[in-house]
C-alpha cells in the first residue's frame, strides 16, 4: 500500500545498484534521495515523500587505478573518506567544497553542483566525472562514460545529472578522473576592498600566473576585505609564482602549512550558514563582483539585516550570508536577487531557517530553458516521482 504524503515515509538503504533498482521498481509513490543531508534545503524544500532512499549504504570504493589516475566509487561515499583512500597513493579528487567537513557525498555533490575554490584550476565535479551509473525512477539502470578519460561513448548523463537536485533519478556510482597531490602549496594574502579585489582578480586572469584558487571574503560595503591567491605544484614553481605576485601587489604576506590551511578553512566557513542564518549563491561575470557587493549592501541596509560576502572572485561565484529576523532576511535576499538577475547573473537560495520560505520564492523567475528542463523531466521521470517540490513551480 502506498503511503500518503502526510504519513511517515518508508526509508530504504540499499547497498548495491541492483538493490536500489529493486527498491525503485517495486516501490510506489514519490521518492527522495538522501545522502548525509547537507543540502536538503537548497532551492525549494522537497515535499514529504512516500519513500526516502538513503545512499549511506552505497559507500564503497569500487576500483582505483593509480596508473590511469581513475577511480570508481559508489555515490554515497563521503568525499573526505575518498580523499583519505586516494591520498595513500599520492592522488586525490581535485575538489574542495565547503560542505566536505560535514560529510558531503559524491552523489550529493554531483546532484547539487557543489564545488570549491580550486574549481579555478581543476574545474567542477562535472569536469572530473568520466562515467556514471544511474537508477531511473522505474528501476531502469543506465550507464554512460567509462573508466578511461578519453571515453566519449554514450549520452553524457553525468553532466545531465549535474545540479539536478535529485529530480531525475538516483546517482548510484561515479567514475572519476584523479590528479596527483601537489608537492607544495602557498597562499598570497592581500588586504583588498571589493573594488580592489575585482580589479586584481580580473588582472590575474589575464596574467601569465596560474593560481589554483582566488578567493575574496569581506564587507560587501567595500571598506575591508581579504584576497587570497593560492598556488600549488612543485616547490620551485610555487616559489616563483608567489614571488611574481607579491611584486604585483602591495602589503602582502605568504601563508604555508598550518597557517594556510587555517585560512582556507575560515574562507570555507564563510560560504556556509550558521544557525538561523541564510545563504544564497550567485553566478556572474568576474567583472561584476563590485556590483554584486554593492547590491548586497543596499539590500541588507534596506531590510535591516547583517550581510557578508564570500566570493570565488576569478570565477564570478559568490555566496551571500544574511543574519537577522527571518522575514527581513527574506526581504533582503529578494531585493539582492533582483539586482543580480538584472546584471545577467543567476541566484540560488541555499541554507535558511524554514520561516524564511514564507516571505520569498526560493527559485524565483524560471530560466529561459525551463521548457527543456520540463521535457527532460518528462522523459526520465514521467510520473514525477523524484524529489517532489524540489524545483517547484518550475517542474
Amino acid at each position: 500500500m502506498t503511503a500518503t504524503a502526510s504519513s511517515t515515509p518508508t526509508v530504504q538503504r540499499p547497498t548495491s545498484v541492483d538493490e536500489a533498482a529493486k527498491v525503485l521498481r517495486e516501490g510506489g509513490g514519490s521518492v527522495l534521495f538522501r545522502g548525509t543531508g547537507t543540502k536538503m534545503s537548497w532551492a525549494s524544500r522537497p515535499r514529504d515523500p512516500d519513500l526516502v532512499l538513503e545512499t549511506g549504504g552505497l559507500d564503497r570504493l569500487l576500483d582505483h587505478n593509480p596508473a590511469d589516475m581513475t577511480a570508481s566509487a559508489q555515490a554515497g561515499m563521503p568525499l573526505r573518506v575518498l580523499q583519505e583512500r586516494l591520498g595513500e597513493a599520492g592522488q586525490w579528487l581535485a575538489l574542495d567544497p565547503p560542505t566536505e567537513p560535514d560529510g558531503a557525498t559524491l552523489g550529493g555533490l554531483l546532484a547539487t553542483g557543489d564545488s570549491g575554490p580550486r574549481r579555478l584550476r581543476y574545474g567542477a565535479l562535472r569536469d572530473l566525472v568520466i562515467g556514471v551509473t544511474l537508477v531511473l525512477p522505474d528501476g531502469t539502470v543506465a550507464r554512460a562514460g567509462g573508466h578511461v578519460i578519453k571515453n566519449v561513448a554514450g549520452y553524457d548523463l553525468s553532466k545531465l545529472m549535474y545540479g539536478s537536485l535529485g529530480t531525475l533519478g538516483l546517482i548510484a556510482e561515479v567514475v572519476l578522473r584523479l590528479h596527483p597531490l601537489p608537492e607544495t602549496s602557498a597562499t598570497v594574502v592581500a588586504a583588498s576592498t571589493v573594488q580592489e579585489a575585482t580589479a586584481r582578480s580580473v588582472d590575474l586572469l589575464a596574467s601569465p600566473l596560474a593560481p589554483t584558487a582566488i578567493d575574496w571574503v569581506g564587507d560587501p560595503r567595500g571598506s575591508s576585505g581579504r584576497l587570497a591567491v593560492r598556488f600549488e605544484g612543485s616547490a620551485a614553481g610555487v616559489a616563483a609564482q608567489t614571488t611574481a605576485l607579491r611584486k604585483r601587489l602591495e602589503a602582502t604576506e605568504v601563508l604555508v602549512d598550518t597557517d594556510e590551511a587555517a585560512l582556507w578553512r575560515e574562507n570555507a566557513s564563510a560560504h556556509r550558514a550558521e544557525s538561523e542564518q541564510s545563504t544564497a549563491f550567485a553566478g556572474t561575470l568576474p567583472t561584476r563582483l563590485t556590483d554584486v557587493a554593492t547590491a548586497l549592501a543596499k539590500a541588507g541596509d534596506a531590510a535591516g539585516v547583517d550581510v557578508s560576502l564570500a566570493s570565488q572572485s576569478a570565477l564570478g561565484l559568490h555566496t551571500a550570508r544574511f543574519s537577522g529576523p527571518p522575514a527581513q532576511q527574506a526581504a533582503a535576499f529578494d531585493e539582492w536577487r533582483g539586482e543580480v538577475l538584472a546584471i545577467g547573473g543567476t541566484v540560488l537560495l541555499r541554507q535558511r531557517p524554514a520561516e524564511v520560505d514564507a516571505g520569498v520564492d526560493p527559485l524565483g523567475p524560471a530560466p529561459s530553458t525551463v521548457g527543456l528542463l520540463r521535457a527532460l523531466k518528462a522523459r526520465l521521470d514521467p510520473d514525477g516521482r523524484c524529489a517532489p517540490g524540489r524545483l517547484a513551480p518550475w517542474l
